[in-house]
Protein backbone atom coordinates (compact mmCIF):
# COMPACT_ATOMS: atom_id res chain seq x y z
CA UNK A 1 0.00 0.00 0.00
CA UNK A 2 1.25 3.46 -0.90
CA UNK A 3 1.88 5.49 2.27
CA UNK A 4 0.69 8.80 0.74
CA UNK A 5 -2.70 7.22 -0.07
CA UNK A 6 -3.10 5.51 3.25
CA UNK A 7 -5.94 6.42 5.61
CA UNK A 8 -3.35 7.00 8.28
CA UNK A 9 -1.14 9.23 6.18
CA UNK A 10 -2.40 12.46 7.77
CA UNK A 11 -2.56 11.16 11.33
CA UNK A 12 1.02 12.07 12.22
CA UNK A 13 0.89 15.59 10.79
CA UNK A 14 -1.35 17.33 13.36
CA UNK A 15 1.68 18.91 15.02
CA UNK A 16 3.04 19.88 11.61
CA UNK A 17 -0.30 21.48 10.73
CA UNK A 18 -0.28 23.41 14.00
CA UNK A 19 3.25 24.60 13.36
CA UNK A 20 2.29 25.64 9.84
CA UNK A 21 -0.76 27.53 11.12
CA UNK A 22 1.41 29.29 13.73
CA UNK A 23 3.97 30.18 11.08
CA UNK A 24 1.22 31.56 8.84
CA UNK A 25 -0.16 33.60 11.74
CA UNK A 26 3.30 35.00 12.49
CA UNK A 27 3.79 35.85 8.81
CA UNK A 28 0.40 37.59 8.68
CA UNK A 29 1.22 39.54 11.85
CA UNK A 30 4.60 40.58 10.43
CA UNK A 31 2.89 41.66 7.22
CA UNK A 32 0.35 43.76 9.17
CA UNK A 33 3.14 45.33 11.24
CA UNK A 34 5.06 46.19 8.05
CA UNK A 35 1.95 47.74 6.51
CA UNK A 36 1.39 49.82 9.68
CA UNK A 37 5.03 50.93 9.65
CA UNK A 38 4.75 51.97 6.00
CA UNK A 39 1.54 53.90 6.73
CA UNK A 40 3.22 55.69 9.65
CA UNK A 41 6.16 56.63 7.44
CA UNK A 42 3.82 58.06 4.78
CA UNK A 43 1.93 60.02 7.43
CA UNK A 44 5.20 61.39 8.83
CA UNK A 45 6.32 62.49 5.36
CA UNK A 46 3.00 64.28 4.79
CA UNK A 47 3.29 65.94 8.19
CA UNK A 48 6.80 67.17 7.38
CA UNK A 49 5.54 68.60 4.09
CA UNK A 50 2.65 70.38 5.83
CA UNK A 51 5.04 71.79 8.42
CA UNK A 52 7.40 73.04 5.71
CA UNK A 53 4.50 74.79 3.97
CA UNK A 54 3.36 76.28 7.29
CA UNK A 55 6.82 77.66 7.99
CA UNK A 56 7.02 78.99 4.44
CA UNK A 57 3.71 80.82 4.88
CA UNK A 58 4.88 82.43 8.12
CA UNK A 59 8.26 83.46 6.73
CA UNK A 60 6.74 84.79 3.51
CA UNK A 61 4.20 86.83 5.46
CA UNK A 62 6.86 88.10 7.85
CA UNK A 63 9.17 88.99 4.97
CA UNK A 64 6.47 90.89 3.12
CA UNK A 65 5.56 92.72 6.32
CA UNK A 66 9.18 93.62 6.95
CA UNK A 67 9.75 94.82 3.39
CA UNK A 68 6.56 96.68 2.55
CA UNK A 69 5.17 98.26 5.70
CA UNK A 70 8.18 100.50 6.37
CA UNK A 71 8.11 101.61 2.72
CA UNK A 72 4.42 102.43 3.04
CA UNK A 73 5.11 104.63 6.04
CA UNK A 74 7.89 106.44 4.22
CA UNK A 75 5.71 107.05 1.19
CA UNK A 76 2.71 108.11 3.31
CA UNK A 77 4.81 110.46 5.40
CA UNK A 78 6.32 112.18 2.38
CA UNK A 79 3.13 114.08 1.49
CA UNK A 80 2.80 115.76 4.89
CA UNK A 81 2.55 119.52 5.06
CA UNK A 82 3.80 121.83 7.78
CA UNK A 83 0.36 122.15 9.36
CA UNK A 84 -0.63 118.49 8.89
CA UNK A 85 -1.64 116.96 12.22
CA UNK A 86 -1.97 113.34 11.17
CA UNK A 87 -0.07 110.89 13.36
CA UNK A 88 1.92 109.62 10.37
CA UNK A 89 3.28 113.14 9.84
CA UNK A 90 5.06 113.14 13.20
CA UNK A 91 8.40 111.54 13.90
CA UNK A 92 6.77 109.35 16.53
CA UNK A 93 4.13 108.16 14.10
CA UNK A 94 6.65 107.21 11.46
CA UNK A 95 8.81 105.43 14.04
CA UNK A 96 5.78 103.58 15.35
CA UNK A 97 4.81 102.32 11.93
CA UNK A 98 8.33 101.12 11.18
CA UNK A 99 8.93 99.51 14.57
CA UNK A 100 5.57 97.71 14.58
CA UNK A 101 6.47 96.15 11.24
CA UNK A 102 10.02 95.21 12.20
CA UNK A 103 9.33 93.75 15.62
CA UNK A 104 6.13 91.99 14.67
CA UNK A 105 7.67 90.32 11.65
CA UNK A 106 10.72 89.10 13.56
CA UNK A 107 8.76 87.79 16.53
CA UNK A 108 6.08 86.24 14.31
CA UNK A 109 8.68 84.46 12.19
CA UNK A 110 10.41 82.93 15.20
CA UNK A 111 7.20 82.05 17.05
CA UNK A 112 5.54 80.72 13.90
CA UNK A 113 8.51 78.49 13.13
CA UNK A 114 8.46 77.06 16.65
CA UNK A 115 4.69 76.63 16.44
CA UNK A 116 4.82 74.82 13.11
CA UNK A 117 7.36 72.28 14.34
CA UNK A 118 5.84 71.78 17.78
CA UNK A 119 3.78 68.64 18.26
CA UNK A 120 1.63 70.21 20.97
CA UNK A 121 -1.66 72.02 20.56
CA UNK A 122 -0.01 75.14 21.97
CA UNK A 123 2.38 75.11 19.00
CA UNK A 124 -0.48 75.18 16.53
CA UNK A 125 -2.07 78.02 18.46
CA UNK A 126 1.22 79.97 18.43
CA UNK A 127 1.57 79.42 14.69
CA UNK A 128 -1.93 80.77 14.11
CA UNK A 129 -1.33 83.65 16.51
CA UNK A 130 1.81 84.64 14.62
CA UNK A 131 -0.19 84.98 11.39
CA UNK A 132 -2.89 86.91 13.23
CA UNK A 133 -0.23 89.21 14.70
CA UNK A 134 1.09 89.94 11.22
CA UNK A 135 -2.43 90.74 10.03
CA UNK A 136 -2.98 93.03 13.00
CA UNK A 137 0.32 94.78 12.28
CA UNK A 138 -0.87 95.49 8.75
CA UNK A 139 -4.23 96.72 10.01
CA UNK A 140 -2.72 99.01 12.65
CA UNK A 141 -0.13 100.42 10.28
CA UNK A 142 -2.66 101.06 7.55
CA UNK A 143 -4.91 102.81 10.05
CA UNK A 144 -2.01 105.00 11.17
CA UNK A 145 -0.96 105.76 7.60
CA UNK A 146 -4.43 106.82 6.44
Amino acid sequence: MDHARSLWAGAGTIEADREQEAAQARAAEAERAEAERAAEQRAERRLRAVRAVAVGVVWLSAGLTLMFLPMLSISAGSDCGVEDTRFICTDGGQDTVVYIAVYTSLIAALAGTWGAFSRRLLGRAVWGASLVALGIAWLVNLLIIH
